[in-house]
């Protein structure tokens, strides 16, 4: 047995990009050198421990010939710097913040595999975490090998059933007072009670709703997280058809159905637009947010897909 089966998988990290600190999870490969790179962008709130066990499954078929890394969006997250203390940014970051230091992040790995046998950067978004991605390849297209798209808000995001249904809390006012309230509760009350409010909505599962107590349900982060999704409903209007025509055979696309945040419209709109990549629709049942109940399920998509992919760069080599 050697030293690096003993070391618990995800390693955690903090890195400083751009002046800007982000939690970073690695599940390194245990072969020679990796073939390929995942970077997971997640969607909003961008906690990465939703997606742990995601990537856990992903580690556990492609370890020989993939390294993962995964990282949190900056303010969303209370978490562990390197030197073991607690760091929760103050800022509150938007999206644009997000998408320009997540690209400084994508060059940072990708120049740290600068070698003469760079491995394959692949890109996966979920939800907003798509956007991202799809700003990262207009800027580094010919460094992106594949971008795996979950359920991808890239198209008019305010209007959709979820949008409109929850953009009163994104406005200025109301957000600001939510993130106090939820400072104001943290101070009167334990976090068990806080724990036991939060699982009665029953939605995340107890492993998640521990999570999201912990490391997101503070004011700063919750500001952070409802700043981001106000910039998203503004912003995030005209699907980007320019790109998907020339640049659309690097995406592999999945839609859900009975999606509330990107109707099933959306799916039958990109597979017109995206004629060179591959768009899909689920016919599992997944839920957009797949983190709370269908990791497994989505591990074992996106395991079709990466098979796919690292056996074209085993043909290219």
């Amino acid at each position: 047995m050697s030293f690096a089966s003993l070391v618990s998988l995800p390693q955690r990290s903090s890195w400083t990009v751009c002046g800007e600190v982000r939690e970073v999870l690695f599940w390194p490969c245990t072969g020679i050198r990796p073939r390929a790179v995942l970077l997971m962008i997640p969607g909003n709130p961008g906690l990465i421990d939703f997606y742990i066990d995601f990537c856990n499954e992903l580690h556990a078929k492609f370890k020989k010939d993939l390294d993962i890394i995964g990282t949190s969006h900056l303010g969303h997250t209370l978490f562990s710097d390197n030197r073991g203390q607690q760091y929760r940014s103050t800022k509150t970051y938007g999206l644009e913040d997000q998408v320009t230091n997540t690209l400084a992040m994508f060059d940072i790995i990708d120049q740290t595999y600068d070698t003469e046998e760079r491995p394959r950067m692949l890109l996966c978004g979920h939800s907003i975490g798509s956007y991202m991605a799809q700003r990262i390849v207009a800027v580094r297209t010919d460094r992106v090998a594949r971008v795996f798209s979950l359920f991808p808000t890239v198209d008019k995001i305010a209007d959709t059933p979820r949008g409109r249904q929850l953009r009163v809390l994104f406005r200025p006012g109301v957000r600001q007072v939510v993130a106090g309230i939820i400072d104001v509760l943290r101070w009167l009350l334990p976090t068990s009670t806080i724990v036991r409010l939060a699982s009665l909505s029953k939605s995340l599962g107890d492993t998640n709703t521990r999570v999201v107590v912990d490391k997101m349900l503070h004011g700063s982060c919750v500001n952070s997280v409802l700043t981001m999704a106000a910039d998203e409903m503004r912003r995030i209007v005209d699907l980007d058809e320019e790109l998907y025509a020339s640049t659309g055979g690097k995406f592999v696309m999945y839609y859900g159905t009975d999606d509330m945040w990107v109707p099933e419209d959306r799916y039958e709109r990109m597979r017109a637009v995206n004629t060179q990549g591959v768009v899909r629709l689920c016919s599992g049942g997944i839920s957009h947010a797949f983190v709370t109940a269908h990791s497994a399920e989505m591990a074992c998509v996106v395991i079709g897909m990466l098979t796919d992919e690292l056996a074209a760069e085993i043909e290219n080599s």
